[in-house]
């Protein structure tokens, strides 16, 4: 039996058949959580807090979530998002859309379990509660070849998606013949953001949520994108994978909270590791040095690091990364709160 073919639109969907009525799950009690309660109907989950490929047992990969009421948002889905999603207490049905700020492994590779674990539906597994919605860039311009698919190098989030549905057909296939699983793909709505550099592009507009998306410079991988979302609470910036970036403080502009990404090339250098390396953190990253600057020009209210590379904490402590953004947010003359995330952080925003 094989799975059946989505259809396919360059900003449009990614729809199968018709979804298959999604189980209800509890969540998971203990979550981990920052601070005392809060009123705030919106708030951030720093899931994951590393940054690369590399695994670490003391952070998991880029992931984060924002609850705006009881629907749930995710920003990225590195490794171990699933896992950390439900450790978090988020629901599976509350999930409505999840935002990639690009196609790097680190940032994607849980991105199909979502759908792929919650597609063979059976008691106790949590199921989505409706068609989720997926954004992310579309094909790459830059990379024109390579030695995995030459004819097309750079695929964006639908292609992706439907290369990663083909790579698991066995077990979709097996589960259908069966008769109580689904093609993964019908629980997904796909679109493509397409802003080009020096634009804001509206992706999401709900009464309760509006999210913006403005691109940002990266390297090879290109497009890669920022994402704002604007609620009644307050705003929360996600950088996504960036240098330096003047449209990037634009959209942070006034914004509650900045989740930005850091890196300390020094600490590579002290390693020994090769120049490519290091002249790839150092041109396509934000040196934590660099942090107290773009905050105090974003006039952001507080600053969280995240993608924190070196990830290990045995590698570069919390403190250190702390003491070097704090110096630098003295330097700059910023004077919100700096403060370096962890896993299962928890930040209303109030």
């Amino acid at each position: 039996m094989s799975t059946p073919t989505p259809r396919l639109t360059r900003r449009g969907l990614l729809a199968g058949g018709a979804a298959a009525t999604a189980l209800a799950v509890t969540p998971q009690a203990g979550a981990a959580e920052t601070g005392g309660r809060s009123r705030s109907r919106t708030v951030v989950h720093l899931l994951g807090t590393a940054g690369g490929p590399p695994p670490y047992g003391g952070r998991m990969g880029i992931a984060s979530a924002v609850t705006v009421g009881e629907d749930t948002y995710l920003v990225d889905c590195g490794r171990g998002a699933v896992t950390q999603y439900l450790k978090a207490g988020l629901s599976m049905p509350s999930l409505k859309g999840i935002f990639l700020t690009h196609l790097h492994a680190d940032h994607i590779v849980d991105y199909f379990d979502f759908p792929l674990l919650c597609a063979g539906v059976m008691p106790p597994q949590p199921g989505f509660g409706g068609t989720v919605r997926v954004w992310g860039p579309g094909p790459g311009d830059t990379v024109t070849s390579g030695p995995v698919s030459p004819e097309h190098p750079s695929p964006g989030t639908i292609e992706t998606t439907r290369r990663a549905n083909a790579a698991f057909a066995a077990s979709t296939n097996a589960f259908v013949a069966e008769g109580f699983g689904i093609d993964p793909v019908s629980m997904l709505e796909v679109s493509e953001v397409s802003a080009p550099f020096g634009t804001v592009e509206t992706v999401l507009d709900t009464p309760a949520l509006k999210v913006t998306a403005t691109r940002v410079p990266h390297g090879n991988m290109s497009p890669s994108y920022a994402y704002r979302f604007d609620t009644e609470d307050g705003s929360v910036v996600f950088s996504g994978d960036t240098s330096r970036s003047d449209d990037l403080i634009a959209l942070a502009r006034d914004c509650d909270l900045l989740i930005h990404e850091a890196v300390d090339t020094a600490w590579f250098e002290r390693q020994g590791m090769p120049a490519a390396l290091v002249g790839h953190m150092r041109e396509v990253h934000t040196e934590v040095g660099e942090i107290g600057p773009i905050a105090a020009a974003a006039r952001a209210r507080r600053v969280v690091l995240s993608h924190l590379a070196p990830a290990d904490p045995a590698q570069l402590p919390d403190r250190e990364w702390a003491a070097a953004a704090r110096a630098s947010a003295r330097a700059a003359g910023y004077r919100g709160r700096v403060t370096v995330g962890h896993d299962l952080m928890r930040i209303p925003l109030d």
